[in-house]
C-alpha cells in the first residue's frame, strides 16, 4: 500500500464486501471498478489491490493470470456495452509517461470503432510493436510505455514519448463525440459510473444451476 495513492486509500477505506465500495468484481487480487470520468457506460479499470506502478512490474506468472482475467472482463463488458479496447499508460519508476496515476490500471473502454483507436496510436507513435501475450510485457519495456489491445489476441506497445497524458481517454472520448470532456478531473459522469456498476454486477452475477 502506498499512503499517497488515492486508489490504495480507497481500497483501505472500502473493503471489497463493504457498502460504499465501487468494486464490481475481483480476480486473483485484481479488481474491476468503474472509472471516475466515465464518459461512456461500461468504461472500467482493472487493477491490482496491491500497489505496483505498472502492469509491467507484475511477474510473468501473475500477468498470465491477469491476461486471462482481463479478457473475461472485456468479454462481459462487450456483451453489455459493445466492442471494448484495453489500454494502459505504464509509468516505470517515477516517470509517469502518458499516465496520470502511479497505481497500475488497465483501461477497458467500449468504443464504436476499435480500428480507429489503433489508427490514432499509430499516427502518434508509428507502428506499435506487436506481441503475443500480456505475460510478455515485462521483458519488452524498460521505461514509460503505452499499451493497447484493440481486440482479443492483439497486443501493441509503444514508448510513451510523444503521447499526451490521458491519451486513450482523449482518443476514445472523441470517438464518442465528447472529446472536450476527456479529463476525469473536470467531468466525472456520475450517472454513467452508477450504470456501469449496476449493469456489470448483474452481468457477472453467478447463474443459478
Amino acid at each position: 500500500m502506498s499512503m499517497d495513492c488515492d486508489f490504495c486509500t480507497e481500497f483501505a477505506a472500502f473493503p471489497l464486501d463493504q457498502a460504499g465500495s465501487r468494486v464490481i468484481a475481483e480476480r486473483d487480487g485484481w479488481v474491476l471498478l468503474p472509472t471516475v470520468g466515465c464518459f461512456t457506460p461500461g468504461y472500467s479499470l482493472f487493477m491490482p489491490l496491491d500497489h505496483i506502478d505498472a502492469a509491467a512490474d507484475a511477474t510473468h506468472r501473475d500477468l498470465r493470470n491477469v491476461g486471462t482475467a482481463v479478457e473475461e472482463m472485456r468479454a462481459v463488458i462487450a456483451s453489455v456495452f459493445g466492442p471494448t479496447v484495453i489500454a494502459e499508460h505504464g509509468p516505470r519508476g517515477c516517470e509517469l509517461g502518458a499516465g496520470c496515476c502511479s497505481h497500475a490500471h488497465l483501461h477497458l473502454i467500449p468504443v464504436p470503432d476499435q480500428d480507429a483507436v489503433t489508427a490514432a496510436y499509430t499516427a502518434t507513435g508509428g507502428p506499435g510493436r506487436r506481441f503475443d501475450d500480456l505475460a510478455h510485457l515485462p521483458e519488452l519495456v524498460d521505461g514509460p510505455y503505452v499499451y493497447l489491445s484493440p481486440r482479443p489476441g492483439e497486443h501493441l506497445i509503444w514508448p510513451s514519448a510523444g503521447f499526451a497524458r490521458q491519451y486513450v481517454r482523449r482518443v476514445c472520448a472523441a470517438l464518442h463525440g465528447v472529446g472536450e470532456q476527456y479529463d476525469w478531473r473536470d467531468h466525472p459522469f456520475e450517472r454513467n459510473k452508477d450504470l456501469t456498476i449496476t449493469a456489470l454486477r448483474l452481468a457477472l452475477r453467478p447463474r443459478a444451476a
